[in-house]
């Protein structure tokens, strides 16, 4: 069990979800830190004739007790070819064998150090769903960049983003045709929020196991997989409401 201090819930349709990402970014390799209301991971890794050569991965707070033993599986992605995108990673090995959010971590670093493309800081809050809707932002080193208006999972405003859906409408490819790649992935980013934020529909604190959650993401990340899930332990207190603050402590 976590000895963290507890977060009381608060209760969905009053609260915004906040995520911030950071990228520092030096001549053989990056670290990235991903923090939100759920989790804190840090990756690093290292290249050399781009190829990545090193990478370690760091669990500072996470939901479930399996979480911190997805640093090993990031070992998979070594050698592979350094690649421009963030999805770069995800080519070369299965991403739902891997911590889902250490792995977006490392994902990023790898995409930067592949463009040269310096460090970065992305902070994304999305409020929750009121009658179904939410205003929903990304700003880049401190300058809104991205604010979509969300009816559902469906992005009504504003143009070109309008009518395109955050799950199973191929966002992510459209994205990554239509920008440059500093903007495809601060889109990717922002998606990968909106889709995570619906964690706060319920009260986690209240789960004690992982495979207690309903509907169940079976087969989504390291800790949904069989064998693994029912050691899945809740560590309490590893939750941040952010909402007054937007920061992350």
């Amino acid at each position: 069990m976590s000895e963290l201090a507890r977060t009381p819930y608060q209760p969905y349709g009053s609260a915004v979800y906040h995520r911030r990402i950071r990228v520092e970014v030096w001549s053989d390799g990056a670290r990235t830190d991903l923090e939100d209301d759920f989790h804190h991971f840090r990756a690093r890794i290292r290249h050399r004739e781009g190829v990545l050569t090193e990478v370690e991965g760091e669990a500072v707070r996470y939901p479930w007790s399996t979480c911190a033993g997805a640093t090993e599986a990031l070992r998979r992605l070594l050698g592979m070819p350094l690649g421009a995108s963030s999805r770069a990673a995800a080519r070369h090995t299965a991403s739902n064998a891997q911590c889902t959010h250490l792995f977006d971590a490392a994902s990023l670093a790898i995409a930067r150090a592949a463009r040269s493309a310096g460090g970065v800081e992305y902070l994304i809050r999305v409020p929750d769903r009121v009658e179904g809707r939410a205003s929903v932002s990304l700003e880049r080193d401190g300058e809104e960049l991205l604010r979509w208006e969300l009816a559902d999972q469906t992005i009504e405003s504003p143009a070109p983003y309008a009518g395109r859906a955050l799950r199973g409408g191929g966002l992510a490819d459209w994205a990554e045709r239509e920008f440059d790649p500093e903007t495809a992935e601060a889109v990717l980013a922002l998606q990968r929020a909106c889709v995570i934020s619906g964690g706060r529909i319920m009260d986690l604190e209240q789960i004690d196991r992982a495979d207690r959650v309903w509907p169940n993401p079976m087969g989504a990340c390291h800790t949904y997989t069989p064998g693994t899930v029912e050691r899945g332990w809740r560590m309490l207190g590893s939750i941040r409401n952010s909402t007054r603050s937007g920061r992350h402590d």
